[in-house]
């Protein structure tokens, strides 16, 4: 588990989540209220599907490539949205005391890039699939 809690407030803009992301190299933040409650997470992907504009996503399931600029001009009239409005309130989390094997299974079942550890209403770290493949490194038997 990642002890560093970065996250983002839910009432942060759809572009200052765009920024941390990218400033931290993550592909999903988990999103917090003004307490530091986890309420939900939002990844690279749920970024992408709410830029694409609703008339192109009739057709978004079928060989159809949207128009990446109409995805960035889309993107753009977002940008000052809050990431409440985006998040995936359905992402699993696990507790500080979940087994590394069950986090694995969440994470693989569910497709997700990092999961977050709460402890009651708090984030205290999150697990990424990278820390899942590293355990791998960790071995005496190199």
């Amino acid at each position: 588990m990642f002890s560093d809690i970065t996250s983002v407030r839910e009432n942060s803009s759809l572009g200052r989540v765009i920024k941390t992301m990218k400033l931290h190299r993550l592909m999903a933040i988990p999103v917090v209220d003004q307490n530091g409650n986890y309420v939900g997470c939002i990844a690279s992907q749920d970024i992408l599907n709410a830029s694409v504009p609703e008339y192109m996503k009739s057709m978004y399931n079928t060989s159809f490539m949207a128009n990446l600029d109409q995805i960035i001009i889309h993107l753009r009239g977002i940008l000052n949205e809050e990431v409440i409005k985006f998040i995936d309130k359905s992402c699993p989390t696990v507790s500080p005391s979940d087994t590394m094997s069950f986090a694995a299974d969440l994470l693989y079942r569910h497709k997700k890039s990092i999961l977050p550890v709460v402890e009651g209403k708090n984030q205290v770290g999150w697990i990424s699939k990278i820390e899942i493949l590293s355990l791998s490194l960790n071995s005496d038997k190199e």
